[in-house]
């Protein structure tokens, strides 16, 4: 499996210290916060960019992320926002896209959920597809989420049924959200764009400040990895924190700490 480092793990860094610090770190790919790559091209252009990655010989994996995607108050804007986003991440190499379904003030019936998700999929893909890319499907574990399970989210990708669109899985949001590893065990390893890992110190009430490092919390993560081994699952790994803690110490600390608590344990 190779290691990605995610750049909300340094959210106060930009997108050049990120790429620096995620190749001392040892990382092989990276996974860009899209407003750390909209601020950069304002700044330098996409040639900046380019040569980063190049110079740091490290793979930019995803760009994270077109928010509220579904239920969203203008579906035009996103799908906007998705065509311009393919045009960036063409240029950059980047892999795919990743896609996160809305929030919702009051809950729906689950079909209206896959219905509305499915259809903007539907679109995304068709606008990824000319561009030669992937999206990524990322289910939240908040209640408040339209999709905050991994079975929901499994079976909007596959009704989907497009060869660009996959899921992604991240074990903050798997298990908070109260999925299962035999739920994992259904799930085609080869539709799985890439997971996310980080770990929690408790399961109710959980918000994205919650999040430590791998290893640092009681997530079930060696049983978790084997699943995924047992699968056939060998994509990418990546680490995503949201902890103000780590964003507030120098961001190549925070980014080697994080390459050994993640090799420690995917081993």
């Amino acid at each position: 499996m190779k290691l990605a480092f995610n750049g909300a793990t340094t959210i106060k860094a930009g997108l050049a210290e990120d790429i620096v610090c995620a190749r001392l770190a040892g990382f092989e790919m990276i996974e860009i916060w899209k407003n750390k790559l909209l601020s950069t091209l304002k700044t330098g252009g996409i040639e900046v960019v380019k040569q980063l990655l190049e110079q740091n010989q490290l793979k930019p994996l995803t760009i994270n992320s077109i928010e509220q995607a579904t239920f969203s108050e203008n579906r035009q804007e996103k799908l906007r926002e998705c065509e311009e986003l393919c045009r960036i991440t063409r240029e950059l190499n980047v892999e795919a896209i990743v896609i996160v379904p809305g929030f919702l003030k009051e809950r729906l019936d689950e079909r209206t959920i896959v219905r509305e998700s499915v259809s903007v999929l539907k679109e995304m893909s068709n606008i990824a597809k000319q561009f030669g890319l992937r999206l990524g499907f990322e289910f939240l574990g908040f209640s408040d989420c339209s999709v905050n399970k991994m079975t929901l989210a499994w079976e909007i990708v596959r009704r989907v049924n497009e060869d660009n669109v996959g899921l992604i899985v991240d074990t903050c949001h798997f298990f908070s959200g109260g999925s299962r590893l035999e739920e994992l065990e259904k799930i085609d390893p080869r539709k799985i764009i890439v997971v996310h890992v980080n770990d929690l110190p408790k399961l109710e009430n959980v918000a994205d400040s919650d999040r430590v490092m791998p290893g640092d919390g009681i997530l079930p993560l060696r049983d978790f990895f084997r699943t995924l081994k047992n699968i056939g699952y060998d994509g990418p790994i990546s680490i995503e924190l949201f902890n103000e803690s780590y964003w507030n110490k120098p961001a190549c600390e925070t980014t080697r700490v994080a390459f050994e608590k993640l090799r420690t344990c995917v081993r």
